[in-house]
């Protein structure tokens, strides 16, 4: 079976901007896992499939990388889709536009993998019988990737305290992947958020934590010319052990991707 581009409309809701009036960054990383979500249900593995078999979904792996932030009043469309099998990952591609942009305008691609585990042990599965004979749509990679370990800070520059609320948790009370990623964001300094332009972003998410666990969160933020790099880590703090890495690319709000 060939898998079908799924499209999906989100506008831009007041509670999902930033003070600069555009979409905050986990608002678009929510556009991405609602939609891959009814894709997977479309395709007959959503998350209540797998959690009726004792199995669930989990982002390893995500890349994005940002044009332009949609503004508050804007409907963005997300065009998604599978792209393959590698090793134990399932790969799936994202393509951001509005109802008036063409590929070519995109205000974001981004590439992502996933893990199917057993609930109980908390252990990869081998992929889904269903996904072993899926074969992509005849379209490119949204975005190249490689996913290997990024790289953890070597200093810390900025760092954050959290603790696990109720409502962090997602259906398999385990703390919800964009929650990492605000976490991550939070920690940068003000200034930095404010007069910055976020226009790559690379997550690795390495374990789970749950309610009531405290969770640190540190950045290494290398400011040269006209771009920043950060590399965030966040950790147990009762243990050290890693619950995510990340790495962001910053420029101010005119310049270009590079």
């Amino acid at each position: 079976m060939i898998a079908n581009v799924w499209t999906e409309r989100f506008p831009v809701r007041s509670y999902e901007v930033t003070p600069r009036g555009t979409a905050s960054v986990p608002a678009l990383a929510d556009y991405l896992q609602e939609a891959a979500g009814h894709h997977a249900a479309d395709l007959g593995v959503s998350m209540q499939d797998l959690l009726a078999e004792g199995q669930a979904w989990v982002l390893a792996h995500l890349r994005l990388q940002i044009r332009r932030l949609p503004a508050w009043g804007d409907t963005v469309l997300v065009h998604t889709w599978p792209s393959g099998l590698e090793g134990l990952f399932a790969t799936r591609e994202f393509l951001l536009t509005t109802e008036q942009a063409d590929a070519e305008a995109a205000l974001a691609r981004g590439t992502s993998a996933w893990l199917t585990i057993d609930t109980e042990r908390r252990r990869p599965l081998r992929p889904l019988k269903v996904l072993r004979s899926l074969e992509p749509p005849p379209r490119d990679h949204a975005l190249e990737h490689r996913f290997g370990d990024l790289p953890a800070p070597d200093r810390c520059d900025s760092e954050q305290r959290f603790r696990v609320r109720y409502h962090d948790l997602d259906v398999n009370r385990h703390v919800n992947n964009v929650r990492y990623l605000e976490w991550a964001l939070e920690t940068l300094p003000g200034d930095l958020l404010q007069s910055g332009r976020c226009t790559a972003l690379a997550l690795q998410f390495r374990a789970e934590s749950t309610m009531g666990q405290d969770i640190h969160a540190t950045a290494q933020i290398d400011r040269g010319g006209s771009r920043t790099d950060v590399r965030h880590r966040l950790v147990h703090a009762a243990d050290d052990r890693v619950l995510a890495r990340a790495t962001s690319r910053w420029t101010p709000p005119r310049a270009d991707v590079s």
